[in-house]
């Protein structure tokens, strides 16, 4: 396919349902140049695997990322921001995002998690309190951020005053990776919201070591100790872990409502039978992800699918179109709560698999869970639009539903 080829990969009509041309990639160009982002655009399953599991291939790319959308400047504020960013273990190889990661994950083992349950359980119980008076809510506003704020929030012991700061901080830091940079305004913004979110963070951190709790930021802290590699990471993965789980969860459990609302005879199957919901949230992130890629940069010459990669391109492996493709799925654009195996790449492949994966799936099973105890949903009549801007994220920006009593 060549690169002049009318492939549409930024309208809203895209975001809104990317997969009839994710199909036309995969059997037409599944290794394809994409020339506004001068980048290539992987759709084959295969193919996104092998690029995952080779070195040719780094994660190391914050520098290259952030002045490919033109945030950073020759000034302090962006050498500060790239200085906090390079460190993310997001934009690490091994062996250094090995030992971040053991870092990070201490907090997000499955017992650390189902401990946490019970307290995710009456945060969502608590935010549904606005249905039960009204039978309708807007599922994104009223429901997915709250929960998806308040979880990271609780997890990290995050005062509840400052709650709404970290959710415009999260929402803002999306920005480098969204084609919404496109003015000096916004760049200056999203340098700033980095400044800020991290010098707030330092404080708090102080503030833990003085007085640790059985928060994560106290954890990250107590891993810090006797590990010269670590000095500083509590600050610089607290940044990264709360910036980055707020918007995932919250687009996910609002695609998975929505996914359910579009299949009514999985719905009543799913109300039928609650053991299910786990296989309805795996088959949610495989048939409707809220993360459609993950991205490398290229560090080598490499050929993929027989197409050569040269050094320094960015490479968007769409994990949302391995998520149908039939050398994988059968009948993989039907929606299917039942469907076994399920071997999505939703959260990643490998080493870099997200470390929230299990966080993202507690909240929705627990959202998933009290909805189910409303007997009807309804889609009201207003229009749902999705907020995409960016080859990673995608979610409606608002999903209004109505929960009638009879």
């Amino acid at each position: 396919m060549s690169a002049s080829a009318d492939i549409d990969l930024m309208s809203e009509s895209f975001f809104a349902n990317p997969f009839p041309t994710f199909e036309r990639l995969r059997t037409q160009a599944p290794v394809y140049f994409f020339e506004p982002f001068q980048c290539f655009i992987l759709t084959r399953g295969a193919d996104i695997e092998a690029v995952t599991k080779n070195p040719s291939f780094s994660s190391r790319r914050a520098n290259e990322m952030l002045g490919s959308l033109g945030v950073l400047r020759e000034d302090a504020a962006s050498e500060e921001m790239l200085a906090t960013w390079s460190r993310l273990v997001f934009f690490q190889d091994p062996p250094r995002h090995t030992l971040l990661r053991q870092l990070v994950m201490k907090g997000f083992t499955p017992a650390a998690l189902e401990r946490f349950r019970p307290r995710l359980a009456s945060l969502v119980e608590r935010t549904l309190e606005k249905v039960r008076r009204q039978g309708e809510l807007d599922v994104v506003a009223d429901f997915a951020e709250p929960i998806a704020i308040n979880a990271i929030a609780e997890l990290f012991a995050l005062p509840e005053a400052d709650r709404p700061r970290f959710m415009r901080w999260s929402k803002d830091l999306l920005k480098p990776t969204s084609s919404a940079v496109r003015t000096d305004e916004v760049r200056n913004s999203v340098r700033r919201t980095s400044h800020d979110m991290v010098t707030y963070l330092r404080d708090l951190v102080e503030k833990r070591r003085a007085a640790p709790g059985d928060d994560l930021i106290s954890q990250f802290i107590a891993g810090e100790e006797g590990n010269l590699q670590l000095a500083g990471e509590a600050v610089i993965q607290s940044f990264q872990m709360i910036g980055a789980g707020f918007v995932t969860s919250t687009n996910q459990l609002t695609n998975t409502v929505l996914a359910l609302l579009k299949h009514p005879e999985q719905l009543r199957e799913l109300r039928g039978d609650p053991g299910l919901i786990r296989g309805a949230i795996e088959e949610s992130l495989r048939h409707e992800p809220a993360i459609l890629s993950i991205n490398r940069l290229c560090v080598q010459d490499t050929e993929v699918g027989g197409t050569r990669i040269p050094q320094g391109r960015f490479v968007h492996a769409m994990t949302a179109a391995a998520n149908r493709d039939p050398e994988v799925f059968p009948d993989p654009d039907r929606f299917d709560i039942t469907r076994a195996p399920n071997r999505h790449v939703t959260f990643g492949v490998g080493a870099h698999y997200c470390p929230g994966a299990s966080l993202v799936r507690l909240e929705v099973e627990e959202a998933l869970r009290a909805l189910l105890t409303f007997p009807r949903w309804e889609l009201a009549d207003r229009p749902y639009n999705y907020q995409g801007s960016n080859f990673q994220d995608r979610g409606p920006g608002s999903l209004h539903v109505r929960f009638p009593s009879n």
